[in-house]
């Protein structure tokens, strides 16, 4: 018999690891049937959030009106202990077919899990053509490791690598929202968006010139807190916010 991980079995987790480190390195073992084992209708736009924790943001998301189209939602989260809690809380849910958590480095297995999810539904065509609904419609990274120090500064999780796959795997329009209680992180994030290797394919949609470049959301757009969020603002401790819009530069050969 299945038995759900308790809280109290899972209430202590290794709050940082190295992602460099060897193991967390190695592609994540993945169900050969994935995406069509986890999700219902892979034909639906995905909301994406890396470095979910326990997964408290998504299984709120999943179950509030404020996102249209209809969704699936995937987590991803480096900790392995941390990303099973977070699967056997969607069990408890009842919400297998639309909410799935992989655990996984976002920098190692990102573009393969994305390929097949959007593959899955391209497969899923009558016409065997490209299924345009199905495309990374929303990415969240919030309150990520912010890695202070300058020898650490490899290890955050938003590089250039990975704002290149999102942008690979959307359209025009489409969003990325990111946030943390340190400023300094929030700004490290920036940069890779806006300033790495020539990587123009967003556009800011907080701010779009240097006169107002520290100027972020007051307020969460998404209205539903993640817990950490909800425990930094308990403290009155500021969040900085932005929000970033994939534009129609196309990707360059």
């Amino acid at each position: 018999m299945n038995r759900t991980p308790s809280s109290k079995a899972f209430s202590r987790f290794r709050q940082h690891v190295n992602p460099l480190a060897r193991r967390y390195q190695m592609n994540t073992e993945l169900p050969e049937n994935w995406p069509q084992c986890n999700f219902d209708n892979v034909n639906l736009p995905l909301y994406l959030d890396i470095g979910c924790g326990k997964g408290g943001f998504l299984l709120d998301d999943t179950t509030s009106d404020w996102l249209a189209p209809e969704m699936n939602y995937l987590g991803l989260e480096i900790r392995p202990g941390v990303s099973q809690y977070a699967q056997a809380r969607v069990e408890k849910r009842g919400l297998n077919g639309k909410l799935s958590f992989v655990g996984c480095n976002a920098n190692v297995d990102l573009d393969r899990l994305l390929t097949l999810y959007q593959d899955a539904a391209n497969n899923n065509n009558d016409d065997g053509g490209n299924n345009n609904n199905n495309r990374l419609a929303f990415v969240s990274i919030q309150f990520p490791d912010p890695h202070f120090k300058k020898s650490h500064s490899k290890r955050r999780v938003v590089t250039p690598e990975l704002v290149l796959t999102l942008s690979k795997f959307m359209k025009e329009g489409d969003v990325v929202f990111l946030q943390s209680d340190i400023q300094d992180a929030l700004e490290a994030m920036r940069e890779r968006f806006v300033e790495d290797a020539g990587l123009l394919y967003f556009d800011e949609a907080t701010s779009n010139n240097e006169e107002n470049s520290q100027v972020y959301n007051m307020v969460n757009p998404l209205g539903i807190p993640t817990e950490r969020e909800v425990s930094v603002l308990k403290k009155n401790l500021p969040v900085f916010r932005t929000l970033f819009k994939r534009n129609a530069v196309a990707l360059s050969s």
